[in-house]
């Protein structure tokens, strides 16, 4: 990932109080060596975790054997308007027994990254001269990679940790348990331990079938879902089966130290088919290696409202900490 100054020390710690449990929090701490304004990550810290008292130091950092719950926003890779704030619902939906029942402590993060071009009027339209709004594979997933190789050789957690995402912030936490080779990233180099557990809600998972073929209700997104996806990948279709998830052959090669898969998925969503995680379970299930466990479950909702209203992510995220604890 190259070297990169060391820029937790520099984000304060602040105390908040309108979470689930008092928490912790660094906002916006840049991971790249030259951020533009959208490359930087989140952290919360329940306060039962830390030094008891009215002011955390900036360079304090939770134990080694925290869990760390990494989360990656959705948004089409491009919106403007979903932030790695979108973690904070889920946030305040959290059971404080969770916390009460970990024998290890748990840690949050949230990654924001670059994003491509969107000309929709009804966001906020991007710059052609703005990096941070103009990007273009493989730059989202190698930003995702550097903000968890940034929290790993800082917090020390290795491969212990869950990441998450919804809609393409599915595609990318699924991407990042991919072999780096995909992503122009020689393996020895990476600096990066992929994660023990995925957790995918109302994610995009197959790009050519989403674009070419979504059925049913979702036929008359078609030219939304080729635009958006030229945007983030050009218009090169083979790259867009290579890119997808649901296109791996080998997940036992690819994701070796994989434990666990949880995949969350609505049939009321009316942005994202069912048939993109159907794929996603085919993939998983056909080429796995034997200890990795895969479980599908039905959510409820549309497409957002499982992080805008945060309780069904607080509820199958608890039961996801609980696998890996």
């Amino acid at each position: 990932m190259g070297s990169i100054p060391d820029r937790w020390s520099e984000t304060s710690w602040e105390k908040r109080q309108d979470l689930a449990v008092p928490m912790w929090h660094k906002s916006q701490v840049p991971y790249a060596s030259l951020p533009n304004k959208l490359q930087h990550v989140d952290v919360w810290i329940p306060a039962e975790y830390t030094p008891q008292s009215e002011s955390l130091s900036a360079s304090w950092l939770p134990h080694p054997e925290t869990i760390w719950v990494i989360w990656i926003h959705g948004g089409a890779w491009r919106d403007p308007l979903t932030t790695s704030d979108s973690l904070t619902p889920m946030l305040k939906c959290l059971s404080p027994t969770l916390f009460e029942s970990q024998k290890s402590p748990i840690a949050f993060a949230s990654i924001s990254y670059s994003l491509s071009p969107d000309p929709r009027p009804s966001t906020v339209p991007s710059d052609p001269y703005d990096y941070s709004r103009n990007a273009l594979h493989p730059r989202h997933i190698l930003d995702v990679l550097e903000a968890i190789s940034f929290l790993q050789q800082r917090a020390g957690f290795g491969n212990n940790y869950i990441l998450t995402g919804q809609s393409c912030g599915a595609t990318l936490a699924f991407q990042a348990a991919m072999s780096p080779e995909r992503w122009g990233i020689n393996s020895a180099k990476a600096h990066i331990k992929a994660p023990s557990m995925l957790l995918g809600l109302n994610g995009l998972y197959a790009m050519p079938e989403l674009v070419e073929k979504p059925g049913g209700k979702h036929d008359q997104y078609r030219d939304l879902y080729e635009q958006f996806t030229q945007s983030a990948f050009g218009p090169n279709k083979e790259l867009w089966a290579f890119i997808s998830p649901a296109s791996v052959k080998d997940w036992a090669m690819e994701w070796p130290d994989g434990k666990y898969v949880m995949l969350v998925q609505s049939h009321e969503d009316s942005l994202v088919p069912f048939g993109q995680v159907e794929r996603m379970m085919d993939s998983l299930l056909n080429s796995k290696q034997d200890r990795l466990e895969i479980e599908l479950l039905e959510g409820y909702g549309d497409h957002d409202d499982i992080w805008e209203k945060g309780t069904l992510f607080a509820e199958v995220l608890a039961q996801a900490i609980g696998k890996l604890s």
